[in-house]
């Protein structure tokens, strides 16, 4: 229950990478993309530790908490790679262990590597300042995981990823709207991940504020006759922050947080992030 000029480039490009430790337990959490591409031979390694929990859940639309659940604690190592194939076209990579525990009577909890995925990035077009991306990719499970738990790793599912996403910028400003769907795998329903970028650069920071959206192209509710964990018409509603701060040409550090808004069979979830960049 994610610029042809050099120097902006370098500026911008990191947005990308703060959000991506976030919200690993949902399913478009890790593959949220923006409109920045590298240049041809150019890339980012980002590690980031991510710290999320939540003591309320939606169990359909109604909030509740239940001692046989607890208060939820998610820890999550991830590891994303990005990497310009040309000056259009960006290989995307990560991969997190996750630890999730909860201190309720049913003594939930699972660690182990989560989920892996593979994007391509392409641009389409681009004029002044004005741009339009695709993504197409796949994510599958990185180890042999319980799927069917309230509190587990993931949904245990092999996905297929299309994103779509527009990106206009003025001088220090840009602003950054995906349009996602995924197929999935197995009986979890398929969805429509919404994601928005505004961010602002000023020196050698960027801030960037982001609200995510997952809207579940049908399934179940918890609770229904025969539903599974993976069924769940499992959606949710965030926004967070963002800092990058470029130390040099190639470090950089990160740190961001997000609140949950709204969800659907899905925990009313708060987390932070710290990561360390790196720029090739």
């Amino acid at each position: 229950m994610t610029i042809r000029p050099h120097r902006t480039h370098r500026l911008f490009l990191v947005p990308l990478v703060l959000g991506l430790g976030l919200a690993l337990t949902s399913p478009a959490g890790a593959t949220n993309l923006n409109g920045f591409l590298p240049e041809k031979g150019h890339g980012d390694l980002a590690v980031s530790y991510t710290a999320e929990g939540y003591d309320e859940f939606w169990v359909g639309e109604v909030k509740v908490s239940d001692p046989g659940v607890g208060e939820v604690e998610i820890d999550s190592l991830s590891v994303w790679f990005l990497w310009g194939l040309t000056d259009d076209l960006a290989l995307v990579l990560d991969v997190a262990h996750v630890d999730a525990s909860s201190d309720g009577l049913g003594g939930f909890g699972e660690s182990g590597l989560q989920d892996g995925s593979v994007l391509l990035k392409y641009r389409f077009f681009e004029s002044g300042p004005h741009r339009l991306v695709g993504g197409l990719g796949v994510r599958t499970p990185l180890s042999d995981y319980e799927a069917n738990l309230p509190v587990d790793l993931g949904d245990g599912t092999t996905d297929v990823l299309f994103r779509l996403v527009y990106q206009a910028q003025a001088g220090s400003f840009y602003f950054s709207q995906q349009v996602g769907y995924d197929l999935r795998g197995d009986d979890a329903p398929d969805a429509w991940p919404l994601y928005t970028e505004a961010g602002y650069t000023f020196g050698k920071a960027t801030a960037t504020v982001f609200y995510s959206r997952l809207i579940a192209d049908g399934g179940t509710d918890i609770g229904d006759p025969g539903f599974t964990f993976p069924s769940n018409k499992d959606e949710t509603s965030r926004l967070g922050l963002k800092i990058y701060g470029r130390i040099n040409d190639r470090f950089g550090v990160a740190a961001s947080g997000f609140q949950t808004l709204d969800g659907r069979n899905s925990g009313d979830t708060t987390g932070y992030s710290g990561s360390l960049v790196v720029r090739f």
